[in-house]
């Protein structure tokens, strides 16, 4: 079972991403927390277990106006890319929407924008176990749900990488979502 980072530095590191991302855009930008998600990875596109969990944060970015939004993504994006990021989904121009996910811990990040003139930056963890390792409750579940051994001739195939814990696009339906009775913090 490999171990992750805690759920409390997982919690840390979605911050500092936050933070960093936060601090391309120009000085009059304000930020106000508007969702902050524990969610449990029932299931991981990853083939991992249960019991781990995706720590996010999302926050509306205030105080800028939505005909520089533009040039916010850019700044956004260039931050993203300097800082171990890939794009992989960019919905511009059509779409004010770009997502990108890090190369060395596979945080993910998003910004958005909406018909209501609203910019969202936020971010979200890998599953991570709460405290780093399995519980031993989750690892005697694991255990049991794995067939026996059956020694098997070597294979001459390479093994099958896994997927993405998920596709490259939001969690949420930003076109579909109401704006105005604020998030939901956890």
């Amino acid at each position: 079972m490999t171990p992750t980072i805690t759920e409390t530095e997982a919690r840390d590191r979605v911050e500092d991403y936050v933070r960093g991302a936060f601090s391309a855009l120009p000085a009059p930008a304000g930020r106000e927390l508007f969702s902050r998600n524990r969610s449990e990875c029932t299931d991981p596109t990853d083939h991992g277990p249960a019991g781990r969990f995706e720590i996010s944060a999302t926050y509306e970015v205030t105080g800028l106006e939505p005909d520089t939004f533009g040039a916010q993504f850019d700044a956004v994006v260039k931050w993203w890319q300097g800082h171990g990021f890939t794009v992989l989904t960019d919905r511009r121009p059509a779409d004010q929407y770009v997502f990108a996910r890090n190369d060395r811990d596979g945080f993910d990040m998003s910004l958005q924008a909406n018909e209501l003139g609203k910019l969202y930056l936020g971010a979200t963890s890998p599953c991570v176990w709460p405290k780093g390792t399995p519980e031993p409750e989750a690892e005697a579940e694991i255990a049991a749900a794995e067939p026996a051994a059956v020694e098997q001739p070597e294979a001459a195939e390479a093994p099958e990488r896994p997927r993405p814990r998920r596709a490259p696009v939001d969690d949420e339906d930003f076109g579909q979502t109401s704006w105005s009775d604020g998030g939901t913090a956890f």
